[in-house]
């Protein structure tokens, strides 16, 4: 069932968006189940990584400050970029477009990663590293990047992140760690496909909640705020790609950092805009939903291949 579920997983989460639309307020009582299911989901994603990865991966810096730079740094510069020239005047947009990019690394990127055969130790790492930083770097870059044209509860998304997204990943770590993986082993399997599930039930939720007020301010410039969000996405990959190949990475390294760095945990960025700004700012991210999943395949295909060669980064990244 959970390959299943993987390979169904560029549908899965647009469908998500769809079905939220239809099924509007009708289920806004759903609403306070999201904070649950995406504990729930990052338990699972926890469940996945040790201690002894991460202090393998650590003792090798390089790639983490490579992600950092890209990730926190690099990332959200170019989502200002391109909210601030095509929504010059609209600052809800704007910070829409800068919470898709300041939100921590996706866990789904550590499942492309693995398809093409990227480092995993690393993809593991990066996510717990990009997990713990995320209740300070978030609100950060959010109220910097964004300024003082929209109100941003920094403490209230700090909170959110702690308990949403870090606790749950260091408990699920912490139980893998102590039980040297047998705890992991034993359940893993039959949770992996309730965390797609919860994802799917978050996208729905979550869209349900706005669609009343989206559907009634319904307009052309929702193109281009999905053109923006598009564009966003695909240069995401050639952008880290460039990254890895600039420091010199292996292939399986520069896998790694790519989807890292290009992927992000956009369920997360919906909850946020929703509990935090306004309808209008969470429209980048929807769009986000829809497109991070078909982008990642195609980039995917076209940057690694369908098997470990890459027409793009070789043996060796030189």
């Amino acid at each position: 069932m959970n390959s299943s579920l993987d390979r169904l997983m560029p549908v899965l989460t647009p469908l998500g968006v769809v079905v939220g639309l239809l099924l509007g307020n009708r289920i806004e009582a759903w609403g306070a189940l999201t904070p649950y299911l995406f504990a729930a989901l990052t338990f699972v994603g926890g469940l996945g990584i040790s201690a002894r990865q991460f202090t393998t991966v650590i003792k090798r810096p390089k790639a983490l400050a490579v992600f950092v730079l890209g990730s926190i740094i690099l990332m959200p510069l170019v989502g200002w970029l391109f909210a601030t020239l095509a929504f010059p005047s609209n600052a809800e947009i704007r910070t829409g477009i800068i919470l898709l990019t300041a939100i921590p690394t996706a866990i789904t990127g550590y499942i492309w990663s693995s398809i093409h055969r990227g480092n995993e130790p690393l993809s593991l790492t990066i996510i717990l590293i990009g997990t713990l930083l995320a209740p300070l770097t978030t609100p950060l870059i959010v109220r910097v990047l964004a300024g003082s044209t929209v109100d941003i509860d920094s403490g209230g998304m700090m909170v959110s992140l702690l308990t949403m997204v870090v606790i749950p990943t260091a408990l699920g770590s912490f139980i893998n760690t102590a039980s040297r993986g047998r705890v992991s082993k034993a359940i893993t399997p039959s949770l992996k496909p309730f965390s797609k599930l919860a994802l799917f039930l978050i996208v729905i939720i979550n869209t349900a909640r706005v669609s009343e007020q989206l559907m009634a301010n319904l307009s052309a410039s929702y193109i281009g705020i999905a053109l923006t969000s598009l564009v966003l996405a695909v240069s995401s990959y050639p952008l880290s790609a460039g990254l890895a190949r600039l420091f010199r990475f292996e292939r399986s390294e520069a896998v790694s950092l790519t989807f890292s760095i290009s992927m992000r945990n956009i369920s997360a960025a919906l909850v946020l805009a929703i509990q935090y700004f306004s309808p209008t700012a969470a429209l980048p991210v929807i769009f986000g939903i829809v497109f991070q999943q078909s982008t990642a395949a195609l980039m995917a295909s076209l940057m690694f291949g369908s098997t470990s060669s890459s027409p793009i980064l070789k043996e060796q990244i030189s």
